[in-house]
């Protein structure tokens, strides 16, 4: 990466916003620690590769149930955890991988990939200290979501890759958003993994395996320019009502934002007013000639999802169509609903009509459902997993 960068840290610890960019790329992150120093996602690994046109966006969740466990001490004297250890380790496997890619040609492949997060995590585990208290128990879990990308003249090629239950998405100009890749939990429906937050049924560790899922699983598919391609944790996308309000959240922000930097201070201040866990996103914005051609193209899409997806917020508070204060961007997720069960059903009958109306263009790109045989399907949703869960 070259020409203009820009890095906003916090007015407190365990908070930043960053953008730059170069040749019709615009790029931003954003990482919040809910507890500043001991956070368990890993900074965003936001890279574009100039000659190549290639780049990378990848985010890592450390799996603080399962890794809870002491991983590291610092020159300071203070602990880590498994869950910090292995989100850091993990995405210093991936951009070993993006870098042996762009630079020596390896295969961009979700197999490669893997082999690197797996050395990298057995050269970062601490020695075994004998034996295993439970099965729930993993050394050094994460959770990666990441879209890697090559721009073409007027096109740009993509592939997601992933494991656990952080997401890699689409912002197209003229459908919104759209997911590219499918949660690894025991729950497929998005509104229904708000509801619930299930276990994941594999995540990135040092001592299991694990898979690194590819979309597509060979090759790679293609969107037109301009569009924005993103990855995030669940503490950006896991705390509003419905999938449509993260569309908002992002939405909102851009309409407000002066340049990209503005854009990633924008997300910062509004996920901290709403989430209850780390949040970290990675965004490139690709083939726009600036940022007012950017926020011109979202334009129409915003009003369309505030129009089908806000205005229609039962009982919203007032206080939501504030410009400028902070949380704004979405729904109060925290109440505006009265206290007997008269609300909670008008919430709940309010998010499945929308979720309804929203969910074929948020799937569109998602891949297929795993096959399943017509014997288990009955139980899908009720049996846990049979083997050991992890959880975020």
């Amino acid at each position: 990466m070259s020409a203009s960068q820009h890095l906003a840290v916090g007015a407190r610890p365990g908070e930043s916003s960053w953008a730059g960019r170069a040749d019709g790329v615009r790029l931003l992150s954003v990482w919040t620690e809910r507890r500043p120093g001991h956070g368990e996602d890993a900074e965003p690994l936001v890279l574009h590769h100039v000659p190549s046109g290639a780049g990378l966006l990848a985010v890592f969740d450390g799996s603080g149930g399962s890794g809870a466990a002491p991983a590291w001490q610092g020159a300071d004297g203070r602990t880590y955890t498994g869950a910090w250890v292995g989100a850091r380790a993990a995405r210093l496997g991936t951009e070993r991988w993006f870098q042996r890619l762009v630079e020596h040609g390896e295969p961009d492949t979700a197999d490669r990939l893997a082999e690197h997060l797996r050395g990298t995590l057995r050269a970062a585990a601490p020695p075994a200290r004998g034996k295993i208290t439970g099965s729930m128990r993993r050394a050094l879990p994460t959770t990666l979501s990441a879209v890697a990308y090559r721009l073409g003249p007027d096109r740009v090629s993509w592939r997601a890759l992933w494991a656990g239950d952080s997401r890699s998405y689409a912002l197209l100009p003229g459908s919104g958003l759209h997911a590219l890749t499918r949660d690894h939990t025991t729950e497929d429906d998005a509104l229904d993994q708000l509801r619930q937050d299930p276990p994941m049924t594999n995540v990135v560790c040092a001592d299991r395996d694990f898979t690194v899922d590819a979309q597509p699983a060979s090759g790679r598919r293609e969107f037109a320019l301009p569009c924005v391609l993103l990855s995030g944790t669940d503490g950006f996308f896991g705390y509003v009502h419905t999938p449509a309000l993260f569309e908002y959240l992002l939405l909102s922000t851009l309409g407000r934002a002066g340049d990209m930097a503005d854009w990633a201070a924008r997300l910062r201040t509004a996920v901290q007013a709403y989430t209850a866990d780390d949040a970290s996103l990675g965004l490139a914005a690709l083939g726009f000639p600036d940022f007012r051609a950017l926020r011109a193209a979202f334009r129409e899409r915003y009003r369309a999802v505030v129009a089908a997806y806000v205005a229609t917020f039962p009982e919203r508070y007032a206080g939501d169509r504030e410009a400028g204060r902070a949380g704004a961007e979405v729904p109060d997720g925290g109440g505006g609903f009265g206290a007997g069960t008269a609300g909670f059903d008008a919430l709940r009958h309010w998010q499945e009509e929308t979720w309804r109306a929203y969910r074929p263009g948020y799937e569109r790109y998602m891949p297929p459902l795993p096959p399943v045989l017509p014997a288990q399907r009955p139980e899908r949703r009720v049996v846990p997993p049979a083997g050991p869960e992890a959880g975020a």
